[in-house]
């Protein structure tokens, strides 16, 4: 039996104006459940950081682009991956806390990031197409509605 590990996730959904959202694609060939799939960019809270935090770090080291919360009211999911999934001697239980917000400027920059392969502005009709993570399509349809409210 395989032990367990609990992470909690600050994720960002940028939208513009024209309702596009940025998504940023996996390099992990060590990991094939996630290698090339396409992801809302965000990353892990290190210790004593708040959710507010983690995101403008993961943004910065991500995109080097610096974020601006549009609501305070994050969307809140869980994600199970098995060892097995992950290939690794531990299951992960996720708790994702993602933020709707505006990225400065928009031209993110991933050069420096060694996890991305990719970063790109998507309609959510393209983004259904795209092989995702879990639950990827979910946060962009909520934070696009989310956006057309405020």
């Amino acid at each position: 039996m395989s032990s367990a590990k609990f992470i909690t996730v600050v994720l960002g959904v940028p939208v513009r104006a024209d309702g596009k959202v940025l998504l940023s694609q996996r390099h992990a060939p060590q990991v094939p459940a996630v290698h090339h799939k396409w992801q809302v960019i965000g990353g892990g809270v290190e210790f004593g950081e708040t959710p507010e935090q983690t995101l403008a770090r993961e943004f910065q080291e991500e995109t080097q682009l610096s974020v601006e919360i549009l609501s305070p009211h994050p969307i809140v999911k869980t994600s199970v991956w098995t060892a097995r999934q992950l290939e690794e001697e531990h299951s992960t239980h996720a708790t994702l806390i993602t933020y709707l917000i505006k990225v400065h400027p928009e031209l993110p920059n991933w050069s420096s990031d060694p996890e991305t392969a990719d970063m790109q502005w998507f309609g959510l009709d393209e983004i259904a197409m795209l092989d995702t993570l879990p639950l990827t399509v979910e946060f962009v349809s909520e934070a696009i509605e989310l956006f057309n409210t405020l």
